[in-house]
């Protein structure tokens, strides 16, 4: 398997005026208010191998206890919920996984592009071998996107749709060979070098050439090839705790466009992630929210539980917000398997149903041959 490679960033809570976390055309949405979360005092790094991350290496987390459930769905696919009060939000969260044993041949682990695009259970159903299927892409016009060996999307935009915030949103990537050759890795962003050693301190419009012209680079080793953000964990470190900007005070936030990273990743949502353990499996995770059931969380909240309860040696965060949607085949509703509950274009905190999926272009696919 290829070397996995993940930066990731964490949130808080504030009230937000969410732009579309997908597709070309941004859509209000209003979250109800929540404190925003105090932040942590951060320790002086120690030395490589010291450092508190560094515990993690080599153990294998499985989740359960209160709150949780596992079913097999097939042979080396292990579908997780959690539903309660979760100790790292401090609210209430109803969380949906699906656990991809990579060792196991006769899975494939890909990407589906469609055009036009369609909600998560249209592309469940493409082929009648899926057993789960999970939302991916942002904004096309702000991502690189490359499936089943075409490059559909370069990033062509260095701001976030029709604002003038620069586009973060591709620091990141994930890559399959199309079978179980899976990678997260951290590309680079002006805060921090990754694979790109010359991007970081840059410029957002010259960080977005670089990364445009990296991944341009490395393309046509990958059948599949989606860039994203934030980087929640890169080889154990916890990237997302720190991805935001904790000096600026509740009201400072409150005051910035929906679609700066500060308010985007400080407030929370609904959010879809994926993730690689070291002990080679491949993880596809959402949280509802926005309801009386389900708070959201934050990037640093979803960083933290994700090392809480599965310890993944890497992990990034994809779309999330009205686009959060997992299909799981025999779970959750009867027609479409969407076991999560979207919530697209939904203004009630008590909708209890699976219908409100968003449309999207790119979609996670585990297939059955």
């Amino acid at each position: 398997m290829k070397s996995k490679a993940l930066y990731f960033f964490v949130a808080v809570s504030i009230p937000l005026l969410a732009w579309s976390c997908g597709g070309k055309d941004p859509i209000s949405e209003l979250p109800p208010p929540v404190p925003v979360e105090k932040p942590d005092e951060k320790p002086v790094d120690p030395s490589p191998g010291t450092r508190p991350w560094d515990a993690n290496r080599g153990k294998v987390v499985t989740p359960s206890g209160t709150g949780w459930t596992s079913k097999t769905v097939d042979e080396g696919v292990v579908y997780y919920t959690f539903s309660g009060k979760d100790d790292i939000s401090g609210v209430v969260q109803e969380v949906f996984v699906v656990d991809l044993d990579l060792s196991k041949s006769q899975y494939q682990a890909k990407l589906l592009y469609t055009s036009p695009r369609v909600v998560v259970s249209e592309a469940f159903k493409r082929d009648a071998n899926t057993v789960a299927a999970m939302n991916a892409n942002f904004e096309v016009n702000s991502i690189f996107i490359r499936t089943a060996g075409a490059t559909r999307y370069q990033i062509p935009k260095t701001v976030i749709g029709d604002t003038d915030v620069p586009n973060w949103k591709s620091e990141a990537a994930f890559t399959s060979d199309g079978e179980r050759g899976l990678q997260i890795f951290f590309a680079g962003s002006p805060a921090r070098d990754g694979k790109i050693k010359s991007i970081k301190g840059k410029t957002y419009p010259e960080a977005v050439t670089l990364q445009r012209q990296y991944y341009t680079s490395i393309a046509g080793n990958y059948r599949d090839l989606i860039s994203s953000a934030p980087m929640l964990i890169d080889d154990y470190e916890p990237l997302g705790e720190d991805f935001c900007d904790y000096s600026l005070t509740s009201s400072q936030v409150n005051k910035l466009d929906g679609e700066d990273p500060n308010r985007h990743q400080r407030v929370r949502h609904p959010r879809t992630a994926v993730a690689l353990t070291e002990n080679n499996h491949f993880i596809m995770f959402v949280v509802d929210g926005r309801t009386n059931f389900s708070s959201g969380m934050s990037a640093r909240e979803l960083t933290r539980f994700l090392v809480k309860w599965f310890n993944p040696q890497y992990a990034l965060n994809m779309d999330g917000g009205g686009s959060t949607t997992l299909c799981v085949k025999g779970e959750g509703d009867p027609t479409t398997h969407v076991v999560n509950y979207p919530v697209e274009n939904v203004s009630d905190k008590n909708m209890r149903d699976h219908t409100h999926e968003r449309q999207r272009d790119v979609h996670f696919v585990i297939v059955k041959k």
